[in-house]
C-alpha cells in the first residue's frame, strides 16, 4: 500500500465532511457579506510577505555561497509553491532545488541542503510559536501542546542530525534514493558529500530565525485583519497563537497544503470564542485560495518560463 499517495486523501474527506457537516449555503452567504474592495486589496500582501521571507532564503544562500539574484530566488519560491500543491505531502517543493541548481551552477545536493535548511528554520518558528500557543490552551486541549512540542523536538532533532556529516551522510544518500526524492534522482550526478558543503553554523542561523518569526508575525496578522472581514473578533495574541497551531498540525502530510485539516482546528478553536462554523470555514477557505492557491498559480507561469531554461537530458 502506497501510503505517500493515501495520505494526503485523509485531508480531502476531512474537508468534504466539514463542508457536509456545516451549512454550505450559510458560508456563501458569508462570503456574499465581505467587503470585495478590502478582499481584492489582500492579494497586495502576497508579494509582501514572499520578499520578507525571501530576505531570510537569500541570508542562508550566501552563507552557503550560492549565489542567485533577489529576483530569481523570489520567482523560485512560487515554483516551490506550485510543485508542493500538486504532489502528495508537498515534497515536490524539493522540485525548486533543479531550478536553483540550474541558475547558480551549484551541485544539486548542496541546492537540495539549502531548501532543507530555508525549510527547517521555517518549521521550527512555527513549531516554538504554535507550542507556546499550546501553552494558553491546555486546559482546554492538552494534546496539542504535547503534540506540537513532540513535532518540535522531532524537526530539530533531525536537523542537528543532518548537520552533522559523519553521522547523516549514509542515511542522507539512502534517503536520496527513496520515493519521497524519486523526482529528482536522475538530476543527482554531484558527489553527497557537497550537501555538506558550506553548511552554515547554528550562530550563522540566529538572523535568518529572527526574520522567520518577524515573517510569520507579519503573515498572521495580514490573517488578523482579514478575519475582521468574516466577523471574527479575537484578541491579537490568542489569534496570532491559535494560527500557529493550526500552521503547525496543517504541516503533517496528510493533506494539501493542510487543506481540511486546517479547517477542522480553526473551527474547534475558534469555536472556543462562540465564532460561527461557517464564518471560521469561510476564513480558511480564503485564506487557503489567498496564500496557498494564488502563489501555487503564480507559480505555474513561472515554472512555465523557466522549464525552457533547463537543460535537456541530452545536454546532461
Amino acid at each position: 500500500m502506497d501510503w505517500k499517495k493515501i495520505l494526503p486523501i485523509i485531508g480531502i474527506i476531512l474537508f468534504v465532511y466539514i463542508l457536509w457537516r456545516f451549512n454550505i449555503e450559510k458560508i456563501l452567504f458569508v462570503f456574499s457579506t465581505i467587503n470585495l474592495l478590502y478582499a481584492i486589496l489582500c492579494f497586495l500582501g502576497i508579494p509582501i510577505i514572499f520578499c520578507i521571507f525571501n530576505i531570510q532564503w537569500q541570508m542562508i544562500l550566501k552563507r552557503q555561497c550560492i549565489h542567485v539574484s533577489f529576483t530569481y530566488s523570489f520567482k523560485n519560491l512560487f515554483i516551490s509553491y506550485f510543485y508542493g500543491f500538486i504532489t502528495p505531502g508537498g515534497f515536490g517543493a524539493y522540485l525548486s532545488a533543479l531550478y536553483l541548481k540550474n541558475e547558480s551552477k551549484t551541485p544539486l545536493p548542496k541546492c537540495v541542503s539549502n531548501i532543507i535548511t530555508f525549510n527547517t528554520i521555517d518549521y521550527i518558528t512555527i513549531f516554538i510559536l504554535g507550542s507556546i500557543g499550546g501553552l494558553f490552551l491546555l486546559g482546554q486541549y492538552p494534546y496539542l501542546f504535547i503534540l506540537i512540542l513532540i513535532l518540535l523536538f522531532f524537526v530539530s532533532f533531525l536537523f542537528i542530525f543532518f548537520l552533522r556529516q559523519k553521522t547523516s551522510k549514509h542515511l542522507f544518500n539512502k534517503l536520496l534514493h527513496t520515493q519521497i526524492f524519486e523526482f529528482i534522482q536522475h538530476y543527482v550526478e554531484d558527489p553527497i558529500e557537497s550537501f555538506y558543503e558550506d553548511l552554515p553554523s547554528f550562530k550563522s542561523l540566529v538572523i535568518p530565525f529572527l526574520i522567520s518569526f518577524f515573517s510569520w508575525f507579519v503573515f498572521y496578522t495580514e490573517l488578523y485583519f482579514i478575519a475582521q472581514l468574516f466577523n471574527i473578533h479575537i484578541t491579537y495574541i490568542t489569534f496570532i497563537f491559535m494560527l500557529a497551531i493550526t500552521s503547525s498540525i496543517a504541516i503533517i502530510p496528510i493533506s494539501i497544503y493542510g487543506l481540511g485539516t486546517r479547517d477542522a482546528i480553526i473551527v474547534a478553536l475558534f469555536s472556543l470564542y462562540n465564532i460561527p462554523p461557517e464564518n471560521s470555514i469561510s476564513f480558511t477557505l480564503f485564506w487557503f485560495t489567498l496564500f496557498l492557491i494564488t502563489p501555487s498559480i503564480i507559480g505555474v507561469f513561472i515554472t512555465v518560463l523557466e522549464n525552457k531554461k533547463l537543460p535537456s537530458k541530452k545536454q546532461r
